[in-house]
């Protein structure tokens, strides 16, 4: 029986206790979840080997990391891996948008991620996930100064879209809807297809509820809970019907004020 000289063992040994020791330093300061850390590990020994840098194995690790973040994101047989997936999605945009415009961190995370959830066909390489996530979240940074550069105090029902879409329940409740807005805006509501959708925008709005106590409530993360949000109120302000009975009230008030 041939065995392998025990001095040409050591130095394979040593190489896998440094990809293991990468990867699960890599995974700690991520919070990575979605894969097991010998999963991770053996991924990135089969595709680096024993010659390879701690360095190599680092962005190996991002490699595939990002390819399974992808995979899990895209799919819709496990929705709780999903949720997971993109809990750890947002974790890794805000950290990124806080080091670089910390004053605009949440807000432009959360555009990331709606913009990442729309758009995620548009990745062509699994592995290269991340970096698609990230360029995403440029577009949102620039998409949230230009709305903040262009708001305006004054909200009136024809701008009832605009204050549903800033995501900002203090400024709903300080617009004072009428009995037929309010009416207009639940049938609009109920309209929504999807069910958590609907449930994520009135607990929001108007029961007051944060993304935490949501996120328990239809048990997924709250990173997840502003993609429904995100994608219910986009659905809202597309809606026809609610966007022609406000416009109608409106031209009915400015009428009696003449």
């Amino acid at each position: 029986m041939n065995e392998t000289p025990p001095d040409e063992l050591i130095p394979t040994d040593r190489a896998r206790a440094s990809c293991r020791s990468v990867v699960g330093a890599l995974m700690a300061r991520g919070a990575w979840a979605i894969v097991s850390e010998d999963e991770l590990t053996e991924r990135v020994w089969r595709a680096a080997g024993p010659d390879a840098s701690p360095g190599t194995f680092v962005q190996l690790a991002k490699y595939h990391y990002s390819a399974l973040l992808y995979a899990a994101c895209l799919q819709n047989q496990d929705l709780p891996k999903r949720e997971l997936a993109f809990g750890e999605l947002h974790r890794f945009l805000y950290r990124a948008a806080y080091n670089r415009w910390p004053e605009l961190a949440e807000d432009a995370t959360q555009r990331a991620l709606v913009l990442v959830y729309e758009q995620i066909g548009r990745c062509r390489e699994p592995g290269t996930f991340l970096a698609f996530a990230l360029n995403k979240l440029r577009h949102a940074f620039q998409q949230e100064r230009r709305a903040r550069q262009s708001s305006d105090a004054s909200i009136d029902e024809d701008e009832l879209a605009l204050v549903l879409a800033d995501g900002d329940p203090d400024a709903l409740e300080q617009h004072l809807l009428s009995e037929e807005s309010t009416t207009a805006l639940l049938q609009a509501v109920e309209r929504l297809a999807d069910l958590r959708q609907r449930s994520v925008v009135l607990w929001k709005f108007l029961g007051g509820l944060s993304d935490e106590d949501i996120g328990q409530r239809l048990g997924i993360q709250p990173g997840h809970v502003r993609v429904l949000r995100h994608r219910g109120l986009d659905r809202l302000r597309a809606d026809a019907i609610l966007k022609d009975s406000l416009s109608g009230e409106t031209r009915a008030r400015q009428a009696e004020s003449l």
